[in-house]
């Protein structure tokens, strides 16, 4: 038995951001899914167009790739990267086709093609079944160097989940993390190549159309299509219902048409219930933000405790030359459920090189590290830091204001601040690029 389905049409600018739904009723009795989704346009370079699948149970992957002519092949015992395997349920399944971007006076045409058969050489397997993260054997309580944001070509990434481990192998990451765009698909594979030298960690990017968000920790996939009565505050309560870590990613990137969506345009979460920025996006772009720096400390200044991360956002082989941001966490060990902790409550800092050792102690000797509260009287913090160049610049800042300048390649600084209400401290090449930041150290108050 065969059975297809064939739709076509135009899209246009009236169409942007949006998810148009194609339904078909596959029968039962079929093993075997291809399909083919092609789009032209004269406009290459200003679309961008995704396609996701569903079956009668939730999403089956899709392909976020900006690529013109989709294809896939699902059955029971392998998937075209991106999609999920498993057995084909009969009733309504949709391919839905993600407008991230159309811009004015540009067409395009669509067309879709659906084959699926019964083919006695595919081996059924049980339906999908979630992956669970790997145990990983801890190194025990201790600062850890990895990433938190990373692609692979399940979606638009050039290389496998092994490039991506390979790459944090060679610049001797602790930890590594994948984060393909809304889907889940290379996530068992993922867990299942984690080592005592290299805990891997997964999620997804949330990739919506006004912004986009990290859930890692989770092997569930998270709705990110926006819907009346579901925005992203009900997106970023599901991540965290699922015991997930949801981090705003690259807030203020460039947007349309240079990267549609990445600008965080969400105004009822800014920050709203996030608690995790990511305020160094490194290799996709190769720059920090200045401007998602200032917001972090602007939220920082009305009261939210707000946690700094770092995302490579790697999605292919780097230069040699090229420093990219880690995120260096202090965790209790390393495993994913730890390290995720650590970030949430702001144990870290980013560093493309830099150690750094920021802590805080009050008169009656209670340390507070990075990312805690240091209570108390009279404070007083210490900076210590090492592998700096000569010519870096260590800037102590206190409530948004830089105050001193430290330089040189090692060192180690005291001070006894007036009354404060957050601190950190930044490390600056000569041409003002950031080397490195802390998160803050925070004193009693009203914070959210």
């Amino acid at each position: 038995m065969t059975f297809t389905h064939h739709a076509e049409g135009l899209l246009t600018a009236e169409h942007s951001k949006q998810n148009i739904p194609i339904p078909f009723d596959l029968p039962a009795g079929l093993d075997y899914l291809a399909l083919t989704a092609v789009f032209e346009t004269r406009e290459e370079m200003l679309t961008e167009i995704a396609v996701s699948l569903y079956d009668p149970n939730g999403s089956r992957g899709g392909a976020h790739r900006h690529f013109f002519c989709h294809e896939a092949e699902i059955s029971a015992a392998a998937a075209t990267p991106g999609f999920i395997a498993g057995t084909l349920p009969a009733g309504r399944w949709s391919l839905e086709i993600d407008t991230h971007l159309i811009l004015p006076d540009v067409t395009v045409r669509y067309t879709v093609d659906i084959r699926a058969e019964s083919r006695p050489d595919v081996q059924p397997r049980p339906p999908f079944v979630i992956p669970q993260p790997k145990p990983t054997e801890g190194r025990g309580p201790g600062w850890y160097r990895g990433d938190l944001h990373g692609h692979t070509f399940h979606t638009d990434g050039e290389w496998d989940v092994s490039g991506l481990l390979a790459h944090a192998r060679a610049v001797r990451m602790d930890f590594i993390t994948l984060s393909d765009h809304n889907t889940i698909s290379p996530l068992a594979e993922m867990d299942s190549l984690s080592a005592p030298d290299l805990l891997t960690m997964g999620g997804m990017e949330l990739t919506t159309f006004r912004g986009h968000a990290l859930a890692l920790g989770v092997r569930e996939w998270v709705d990110w299509r926006e819907r009346p009565g579901w925005g992203m505050p009900e997106i970023a309560a599901e991540v965290a219902a699922l015991g997930g870590t949801f981090i705003i990613a690259h807030p203020l990137s460039p947007g349309d048409p240079v990267c549609s969506g990445c600008t965080w345009l969400y105004e009822d979460m800014m920050p709203g219930s996030a608690r995790v920025v990511e305020i160094w996006n490194g290799t996709y772009w190769n720059f920090y933000s200045q401007d998602g720096l200032e917001l972090w400390y602007k939220w920082l200044n009305e009261g939210y405790r707000m946690v700094a991360t770092s995302g490579m956002d790697i999605h292919r082989p780097l230069a040699p030359d090229i420093e990219s941001p880690l995120d260096v966490v202090y965790a209790d060990t390393l495993s994913e459920a730890a390290i995720l902790q650590a970030v949430r409550a702001g144990r870290l800092y980013i560093s493309v090189g830099p150690t750094l050792d920021w802590t805080g102690t009050n008169a009656e000797g209670q340390t507070a590290r990075v990312g805690e509260m240091l209570t108390g009287i009279a404070p007083t913090l210490c900076l210590r830091w090492s592998g700096c160049h000569p010519t870096d610049t260590l800037r102590w800042i206190v409530d948004g204001e830089p105050l001193e300048l430290w330089m040189g390649e090692t060192g180690e600084e005291v001070r006894h601040p007036h009354e404060f209400r957050w601190s950190v401290v930044e490390v600056r090449a000569a041409d003002g690029a950031l080397r490195a930041i802390t998160n803050p150290i925070f004193r009693p108050g009203e914070w959210r």
